[in-house]
Order: C-alpha cells, then structure tokens, then sequence
C-alpha cells in the first residue's frame, strides 16, 4: 500500500506534511539506537559527499538533456559526462541505498522527483554546494566546542558568537562572509529562493494581497507611492510570486532591497525596482511611505536588541494609518513545536547567535519598537507565519 504513496497523493500541502511527521515518528519508533547514529553520523554526509560529487561531473544535467531522463546505466552516465565508470556506479550505488534514485534493473536506475528537481531547477543544486560545505556544515561542527567554550550560555550577540569562534576572527561578519565568498554567494541565494519555494507557504497564499492593491495610494497626485518594499529580499522570489498573483503590476512598483554584494547579478522583470540597502539605515526617500514592507526571514537573523534596532529604524518610513510591515517568520509553537521550525532554531544559534521566536517574544519584540500587531495569519501546518504591523 505504501508503494502507491507518493508527494501528489495529498489535496494540500498541510496534509502531505501531516503525513510525513506521523511516518517520520513511526520510522523513529521501530529504528534501534544505532540506526539513528549512523544515519546521523554516517549517512547524511557520505550521502552529500556522492550528490555532490554526481552534481560537479553533470550527471544529473545530462542524464536529463542528453539522456532524456530515461532509465539509465553508469557506463552510460560514465560515457556522457567524461567520468570513471566505477567511480559513479560507487556513487550512484550509494544514493540509490537511500532511494534518491530507483535501481530498476542490474546497474541500472530510473530518475525519482528528487533527480529530475537536480537537473530542472538550476538554484536547487546549490544547496549541496557553497551553502553546506562553505557555511552550514562549519556552522554545526564547531557549535558544541563554542557553547562548551562559552560555559553552556544561550548565545544572544551576532558579534561575539559562534561565527566568529569558527573564523577566528572577532571582527568576522557573516553577512560579508556570504557576500564575499566565491563559492558562497550564488549558492546561498539558490538555497533561500529553493527554502521559500519549497519549503514554504507562499507570502500571498498567507495574506491577502488583494486588499494591498485595493488599498494602495498615490501621493499628492505626484509619482504612486511603492507597492511592496521587500527588504533583504535576496533575489526577488517573494516579489515574482506576487507578481504571478498580480501580474498587471505597474512598472517600480515593486522595490527588491538588499546589500550590493547579494544583488549583485541578480535579473527581474520591470515592475521591480533593485534599491542596493542597508536595512540599519533610513529608507531611502522614494520608498518611504510604501503600501507593505515585507521582511521574509529578516528578523530571525538577529538577536532580541539588533532586531528592535532594525524595526526602530524601518518605523519612520511608514505612513501611520496607511502602512503595513508584513513579518513573514517562523513561530515557535508553546506546545510539539514543527520540527522544521525547531532545526531552524538551531541554524540561527549557529550562524548568528539568533533564533526562531514565539508569538509571545514576537509580540513583546514589536511593541518595544514602538510598533503595534494589527493581525497573526497563521495557517494550519505552515511552517510561517505573517504577523501584520502598523505605526502605534
């Protein structure tokens, strides 16, 4: 019966999600001790180590442009991609053990979604790449030596923690790291836009963009004030979802705000307007007065004092009674929080001394920046949620 189970087999993504946490519990009910630390210990990185090495030769690529993605053999993929043909039947044998690929015959393998994604989407390889091996994979492997080192304190300051012990480096700054890093940059902004396509519900599946356009104003009859202002929207991909919803969207409505170094490269269409920005200072003049500033993932980056400093910052660029800033973050549940939710936790411990917060440290973060919350929209199973605020 499980056989015929698969991604589509759910009307919504909520339920497919159900779903995978009451297999994932079972999994954890009938796995030894053992079997939880190999895979811990063993499994996830050799695995990633054979990914990515398939990914750097072209065999996912070129078994889908010129293989055609059908069933295939490794001397076939050795012949294609230039390869040593026992080096990739190790490898294909490997990630065919945990069903990323199915062996369909001796030697032989079919794609599963998961290939034909590596060969069709060109951000979703980037998550093997730079972002694991340059920043997450370092990130996780020198936590435990930094919070012994620290005495077991709960890190809450973005300049003295775990990203600095890692660097050696006090002076170290993550954000630049990222901006800066060769084998990084690209890869991160891959690894963002794949988080909040497919791990996320999307912004305007959430909050009801309609009453964004309905309500939009002009200002003093002169140029129509921003629509949405993404700050650190990375490469867009909140703004082109709206645009998918509202794709007569006029021209600049849209601003894509981030640092140089992120925008750097990036292309989007002509109702987005790219405005390189520092979010630790003032909005720039033409976006001050928006309809929405969203911030996606923004604040979650940043402890308790820097994140009221950057919401302190933001206020006076919104209209009271007019404005909204859209917050479009992770909540920790008081009660069997997601899992997802709780993994980024720890992501943000690593990386920034930051964390995921609970509507009740959400709520005492934006009144003490002089903000209110007007509504939560909190759907069932989401990993996010938008907590909508205006000008006290």
């Amino acid at each position: 019966m499980a056989s015929g189970i698969n991604a589509d087999s759910f009307s919504n993504e909520a339920e497919r999600t159900r779903a995978r946490d009451v297999v994932f519990e079972a999994l954890r009910r009938i796995q030894s001790p053992w079997d939880i630390a190999w895979d811990q210990n063993w499994v996830n990185p050799a695995i990633n180590a054979a990914v990515k090495t398939l990914i750097d030769a072209g065999v996912f690529k070129k078994w889908a442009d010129e293989a055609g993605g059908s069933p295939i053999t490794c001397s076939k993929l050795a012949e294609l991609t230039g390869a040593d043909e026992l080096l990739i039947r190790r490898m294909m044998r490997a990630i065919s053990g945990q069903f990323l690929v199915q062996e369909v015959a001796q030697d032989t393998y079919a794609r599963t979604p998961w290939a034909r994604a590596l060969a069709e989407d060109p951000s979703f390889s980037g998550m093997y790449g730079g972002f694991y091996h340059e920043l997450n994979s370092q990130m996780f492997r020198t936590l435990p030596f930094y919070l012994r080192e620290t005495g077991f304190q709960n890190p809450t300051n973005v300049n003295d923690c775990n990203f600095q012990f890692w660097q050696g480096d006090k002076n170290a700054n993550m954000f630049q790291y990222v901006g800066t890093n060769s084998r990084l940059t690209s890869d991160f902004n891959d690894a963002m836009e794949c988080h909040s396509k497919y791990n996320l519900t999307p912004w305007v599946d959430i909050y009801p963009t309609d009453t964004v356009i309905e309500s939009a104003a002009k200002t003093d009859g002169a140029q129509p004030r921003p629509l949405v202002v993404d700050i650190g929207g990375g490469k867009g991909h909140d703004l082109k979802k709206f645009l998918v919803r509202h794709p007569d969207t006029s021209p600049g409505s849209l601003v894509l705000q981030d640092l140089p170094d992120i925008l750097r490269g990036v292309e989007v269409c002509p109702a987005i307007k790219v405005q390189p920005h520092d979010f630790f200072t003032p909005q720039p003049a033409e976006s001050e007065g928006a309809r929405v500033y969203l911030m996606h993932n923004v604040l979650h980056d940043w402890p308790d004092e820097t994140a009221r400093k950057i919401l302190q910052t933001l206020a006076p660029a919104m209209k009271k009674g007019y404005s909204r800033l859209l917050i479009h973050e992770s909540l920790v549940s008081s009660v069997k929080p997601l899992s997802r939710v709780t993994v980024s936790d720890i992501t943000m411990m690593a990386c920034l001394a930051a964390a995921e917060r609970s509507e009740e440290q959400w709520r005492e973060l934006v009144t003490s920046a002089g903000l209110t919350i007007v509504r939560i929209w909190r759907p069932v199973q989401s990993v996010e949620s938008i907590i909508e605020v205006e000008v006290a």
